[in-house]
């Protein structure tokens, strides 16, 4: 899988408004149902894993949050992400009993799992990056964001 497929500009949302964790998962969720990346189902089945097992990634100033669930609900791979206006609670991955504001989601739709493994990777080792977290956060736009994470995921 070439990682630098998985981002596109039309499932990239910049500076949106939601009212809580749910309705963002439902948003990015629709999104790459229309455009073909997932099955019918997808959007359920993230609800509820994130229920068992949360996704919100404490970095700091700048949280970001990784939903997904199996590749099984998955056609082709692509992440649909979005920056939020407002910070969204979501729980914590590492203390579930814990929320946090959470500034950027990243829902990953992987339809092969060792793919899956090597792409969380790639990106959860950059948020160690603070300045590069903070550079997404402040994209102005979808193409800006698009440019920044692909050096990243290459």
């Amino acid at each position: 899988m070439d990682f630098k497929e998985v981002v596109n500009e039309e499932l990239v949302f910049v500076q949106e408004s939601f009212g809580d964790y749910k309705e963002v998962i439902r948003y990015l969720s629709v999104h790459l149902r229309e455009k073909g990346f997932v099955k019918q189902g997808f959007m359920n089945e993230v609800l509820k894993r994130e229920l068992k097992n949360p996704t919100g990634l404490y970095l700091g100033d700048i949280n970001v949050a990784i939903p997904h669930t199996e590749a099984k609900y998955v056609n082709k791979s692509g992440i649909a992400i979005a920056t939020l206006k407002t910070p969204i609670k979501f729980r914590r991955m590492d203390d579930p009993e814990e929320t946090i504001p959470v500034h950027i989601v990243f829902l990953i739709a992987v339809n092969n799992p060792k793919n899956y493994v090597k792409l969380l990777s790639k990106l959860t080792s950059s948020f160690s990056d603070k300045v590069f977290v903070k550079s997404l956060y402040s994209a102005r736009n979808s193409a800006e964001f698009v440019s920044l994470i692909k050096n990243v995921i290459s």
